[in-house]
Formats: C-alpha cells, structure tokens, sequence
C-alpha cells in the first residue's frame, strides 16, 4: 500500500493536522481514533474523487460511477446493480451514508490491483478501501452475454457496499473478520448468494478466533477464514436473533471492540461463542459438494 503522505492530499502540511487533532481527540475517553478516522477518510476520497476526473461518469440517485470507455455498454448494469444494493442495505443498518458513493470500474484486473497501491486478493471482483468502492468491470469476469440479475445476485456491489455504510456507521470500529462476514451476510440476505468452494468447507480444520483477529488477512486459506467469519455472523443472527446482531452493531458504534460486543450482547465469553458457532455451522450451513457444484 501507499504510505499516507502519498494517499493524503496537500502531503505533510495536511498530515501533521491530522496528527495535531489526534492529540487533542486523545483527551476524548471513547477511542479517539473514531472521531479521526471519518476525516482523513474524507480527504482520501476528496483525492480519488480529484485524480479519477478525466474518466467518463454516469450518476444515479445514489452513486457517482467512473469507468473507461471499453466499460460503455456495461455501466448502465453497474448503475442498476447499485440501486439494487442500496435500499436493502440501508434499510438493513438503518443508516444511510451522506451523499453519493464513488464507484471506481476497472477493466481488467491488473487495473485494479495497481488501483492506489492495492494488494488484495488477486481473484477479487471488487473491494471497498477509504470510502470509495473500487470493481473489476463485469465483462472481466462473467460468462457470455452477462445478465444484469447474473450480476446482481454473484457480482461485488452488495458486499462492498455494505462494506461502506458499516464503516461509516462504526467510524472505522471493527475487526476485519466481522466487517468481512458482515458483508457476506448481506449477500445471502439479500441476493442468497454464498461462496462455497472445496476449499472452504467448516467440517475440518479451523483457524483460531486469535488467528481469524489477529492475522484474517494473511491467513493462507482466504476462503475458510471468509467462511468462517461468515458463519460467526449468521449464527448471531439466526441464532440469537436480528436485535442481538443489531446490538452488536450498537455496540461497535459505540467504542467497543468486536469481542466486547458481543460477550456483551449474548453473555457468554468470546472462545465459547465461537465454538458454538462452529459446531452450528458444521451442521446448518451448506458444505461443498461435487454434485451441487
């Protein structure tokens, strides 16, 4: 990734600022990252919003979305897509994000990996990053003649879009397996979609609740420790039901790390939660199969 100076506009003058303000937010008693946080993540996307203004856009209630032109034909179902994400989404966290969301497109995947020094996943459709949600063009990826429900219900939108309006709900106050698992969530909510893979399945070997906290993005099996991460999050929702999700979610906005939330919210302790979350999901959630796939 970029370092700081790089990503912020206006360099070192723009930096010590934010660093001046840190200080001062320091004497706040609910975690002062949380009240910085949401401004230099407006400046980044002041920025992006500045270097992507030669690319072509198309808005829509929402959205602000900016691709090249070998994307004409597909944008209008990159438009559509993202009004179909909005209102279940929003409705979903009761939180609807103040004015409209830059959706970058890219052409091809090595666009988008060299996209802002981005390092993800190289099979990734999409991810969302410092307010703005960054996707692999459609035509990148989907079979002949891709369909705009097609894209709906297995492309991107949805699971970085509610990527955006829990970051912005939470002011940045999350741990990466329950934003991750958050988002999966809404997918399946929303448009049933699961990633279910051979390499996924939650009936062998599973990584740690330390290793899903303290490593979820360099662990070396991306799909189970994303499998996982979901299966926490739909045990707490279908389990102990949506206002237990929800107050977990209140809690988060309120300062709490993620494992506080949810002791708090289900009064247990946190290595019990997720034991039973994996004896749950061994039985309740589909498991890869040659037959079904």
């Amino acid at each position: 990734m970029r370092n700081i100076v790089e990503i912020v506009p206006g360099g070192m003058p723009v930096i010590v600022g934010l660093i001046l303000a840190c200080l001062l937010l320091s004497m706040i008693p609910i975690r002062p990252q949380m009240w910085l946080y949401p401004l230099v993540r407006e400046v980044v996307v002041m920025k992006i919003e500045y270097q992507t203004r030669s690319m072509l856009t198309k808005e829509t209630p929402h959205f602000i979305i900016r691709y090249t032109d070998s994307d004409v034909d597909i944008v209008d179902m990159v438009a559509e897509a993202s009004e179909a994400a909005y209102r279940p989404v929003t409705a979903a966290f009761n939180y609807e994000p103040s004015g409209k969301t830059l959706i970058l497109v890219y052409s091809d995947r090595q666009a988008m990996k060299q996209a802002y020094g981005w390092s993800g996943d190289a099979s990734a459709m999409g991810f969302y990053w410092g307010g703005i949600i960054q996707i692999l063009s459609p035509k990148a990826w989907m079979r002949n003649n891709p369909s705009v429900d097609e894209f709906i219900r297995t492309g991107p939108l949805a699971h970085e879009f509610t990527h955006l309006v829990f970051d912005h709900l939470t002011r940045g106050n999350y741990s990466r397996w329950f934003t991750e698992g958050l988002a999966q969530y809404m997918e399946y909510r929303v448009n049933g979609y699961e990633w279910v893979t051979a390499d996924n399945r939650l009936t062998g070997k599973l990584y740690t609740p330390e290793e899903l906290d303290q490593n979820f993005d360099g662990l070396s099996n991306q799909s189970l420790a994303y499998r996982q991460s979901l299966a926490a999050v739909r045990y707490i929702a279908e389990v102990q039901g949506d206002a237990k999700l929800n107050q977990v979610l209140l809690y988060l906005k309120a300062g709490e790390r993620t494992d506080r939330a949810i002791e708090k919210t289900l009064g247990m302790d946190y290595a019990t939660f997720m034991s039973l979350v994996n004896l749950w999901a061994q039985g309740n959630m589909q498991q890869y199969s040659k037959a079904a796939n």
